[in-house]
């Protein structure tokens, strides 16, 4: 199966933000976009696809997918893959805003919500205001070294998603939501995965079509 399409349906079957008015052809290919980012960064930190090559060190222990459905399931937590975050259009109350001088800022960026450490160059942290294919990449193999300091720290996914919370020990009390959407997903299988994104398509059309009724009641 390709994998794109796999952790494109896995996008598609969750939740949007309550602020993404996206059409449904609209949200494909913007998940679409996630998703290849998501593939080039797990696929690196795995040295696999192709990254595979003798001289590739690995910056991730586990498959390509366990970081694949980490990166998506620390999206979907950190942001929910809304439109105007992965846009950097943060709203005043986003993004780990802060006051300079009277102006509103943000200190989180990309749909992993990344800040400007010593993991991120200056460089890079200026290209992640943007929902292009090339800046969501960047973001996402980003989001991998946070992730991948986590594993190397605590050795287990919850102390993974933990480290990369904030969280200054192994066992955050705070993952347990996270952790679980992360078994959940890892356990569906592909029929599921597919079938809940065609759900979630189904829905959305329904409720166009019922707005489009009322609209026209209206008139």
């Amino acid at each position: 199966m390709n994998f794109i399409k796999y952790i494109t349906a896995i996008l598609l079957s969750l939740e949007p933000s309550y602020s993404d008015k996206e059409t449904w052809d609209e949200r494909s290919a913007r998940m679409e976009v996630i998703a290849t980012a998501i593939d080039d960064a797990s696929s690196k930190a795995t040295c696999s696809d192709k990254y595979a090559a003798p001289d590739c060190e690995k910056t991730w222990p586990q498959s390509k997918k366990s970081i694949a459905l980490l990166l998506v399931t620390k999206g979907f937590w950190e942001s929910r893959f809304a439109k105007n975050v992965h846009e950097g259009k943060c709203r005043k109350f986003e993004c780990d805003a802060y006051t300079v001088n009277g102006n509103r800022l943000h200190k989180a960026r990309s749909p992993w919500q990344i800040q400007r450490t010593g993991l991120v160059s200056k460089e890079e942290y200026a290209k992640m205001n943007s929902s292009s294919l090339e800046n969501t990449t960047l973001s996402a193999n980003v989001a991998v070294r946070y992730l991948a300091l986590g594993m190397k720290s605590c050795k287990t996914i919850r102390g993974a998603m933990s480290i990369y919370g904030g969280a200054k020990v192994c066992d955050w009390s705070g993952v347990a939501p996270r952790e679980a959407f992360y078994k959940k997903i890892n356990a569906m299988s592909d029929e599921q995965i597919f079938a809940a994104a065609d759900a979630r398509r189904d829905k959305k059309q329904k409720k166009v079509d019922v707005t489009f009724a009322s609209d026209i009641k209206k008139k």
